[in-house]
């Protein structure tokens, strides 16, 4: 070939550029602020996926938050009804229907709860193949350079797993809703009763929300970090377990080799997780003490209010139920939104790989195909480079090849026959020079 043919090598740690400037994780809050702009699209998918499950499941949540509402205020009747009977009073009149209705919606909160795991299970498997199959779509139309990047790589595996593992988010989001309208009715019956009641709550939350909501951003970094490790431990377990490699293993005695690599990247996995693990148990732990001082003094903050005359013993009991319920949905609450925040980190690369867009593309005035080819391919000065490296495969070439025409392109491994097949086909743009078909120039590239 009239060419300079120069050997091709594969970049094994892609420039800054080349990797699409990929980010590290840092900054905990910062990156979760930024992290929930990627919420709304992955909400379209949902949406996509089945737009009459997610109404009906939205409107579901909403009704079942209330209902504890209702149960509690009934509550408070009945036990002041009962109380009256200690002072030798009558019943009130309306007494046993508030007994019927307390039951009817405690049976009507089991009936929704179920409708809402069925909507649950629906919406996962429409959103499971709507987002897997949408994965497949665009990885199908990428570059083939893009598969000779390990970066790429890394973030194609973290995007087929964050397609599916991304499901506790949308379920948590669901709760989010549910926990959030029960929390601000509870907190209503506290205020209304006494401000007091809900800034105590409020104030031994916070601490242990944070705490969770720190350890769960390291996670999230920690996961990140481990991915390469994993993927050379999904390759080595492949490897060291296929029929195919069987015969080199035992060729080679490669067996111990590999083994060893295995359990030194899953020990390195080991102690990250262990050590990560033990400082989450002992200061969420005592941040978590926190919460039941906030808690025990408003239950006891309510108990001498009643113990004054200011409060009945219904309302007693309507403000125990309310603290309860008040502080377990706002922690559910407070730990559903930093889970929401913390799965939208791993959302990122899901994202970003639908972002990417493929350079090799066809042109407005481009020759349709399939078609007959009519006076074949030229190459007018063609060069080509690897992404990645600085090394000419091609320099200046230029090449025809008419219909019906026998070639034979000949030269040792890695002087560009390949190559030249791989232009022709399309699977590459040239660095430089042009590509006609029929005279139609396929792409143009200057230097």
């Amino acid at each position: 070939m009239a060419s300079t043919v120069e050997g091709r090598k594969l970049a094994s740690e892609p420039s800054e550029k080349q990797s699409g400037q990929h980010r590290q994780p840092g900054n905990a809050w910062a990156d979760r602020l930024r992290a929930l702009k990627d919420i709304p699209p992955v909400l379209h998918f949902v949406w996509e996926s089945g737009p009459a499950v997610v109404s009906a499941n939205i409107i579901a949540r909403i009704l079942v938050s209330f209902l504890p509402v209702g149960i509690g205020v009934i509550g408070r009747f009945i036990i002041d009804g009962v109380n009256r009977i200690r002072l030798h009073q009558a019943l009130p009149t309306h007494f046993w229907w508030l007994v019927i209705g307390e039951m009817a919606l405690a049976v009507l909160i089991g009936i929704i709860s179920r409708a809402i795991d069925y909507f649950d299970n629906l919406l996962a498997d429409r959103y499971t193949h709507h987002v897997s199959v949408e994965v497949m779509r665009k990885a199908a139309a990428l570059d083939v350079t893009a598969y000779e990047d390990p970066v790429f790589y890394d973030r194609l595996e973290r995007a087929r797993v964050q397609a599916t593992d991304r499901l506790a988010m949308i379920q948590q989001m669901g709760r989010l809703i549910q926990q959030s309208i029960t929390a601000v009715a509870f907190s209503a019956i506290l205020i209304r009763y006494s401000p007091a009641l809900l800034l105590l709550l409020v104030g031994g939350v916070i601490p242990a929300f944070m705490g969770e909501s720190h350890f769960a951003f390291l996670t999230y970094a920690k996961n990140f970090g481990q991915t390469p490790l994993r993927r050379q431990m999904d390759y080595l377990r492949q490897v060291g377990g296929s029929k195919e490699a069987a015969k080199e293993l035992r060729l080679f005695n490669l067996s111990d080799f590999l083994t060893g690599r295995f359990s030194a990247l899953s020990h390195t996995i080991y102690e990250q997780n262990v050590s990560l693990n033990r400082r989450r148990l002992f200061w969420t732990g005592l941040l978590s003490i926190l919460g039941q001082l906030g808690y025990y003094s408003a239950y006891a903050y309510s108990i001498y209010l009643t113990i004054q005359g200011r409060y009945s013993v219904g309302d007693l009991t309507l403000i125990t139920t309310a603290i309860v319920q008040a502080t377990g949905n706002i922690q559910l609450a407070f730990s559903t939104a930093s889970g929401v925040a913390d799965q939208a980190l791993f959302l990122t690369d899901l994202l970003a790989f639908f972002e990417m867009k493929p350079r090799v593309e066809s042109k407005v005035n481009g020759v349709p195909a399939p078609r007959a080819i009519r006076r074949g391919f030229e190459f007018r000065n063609v060069s080509f480079t690897y992404p990645g490296t600085d090394r000419r495969i091609l320099s200046n070439f230029n090449f025809t090849l008419s219909p019906g025409e026998r070639v034979a392109l000949i030269g040792e491994n890695g002087q560009g026959k390949t190559t030249v097949v791989k232009l022709i086909t399309r699977l590459y743009d040239p660095t430089e020079g042009q590509i006609l078909l029929d005279g139609v120039a396929c792409t143009q590239r200057s230097a």
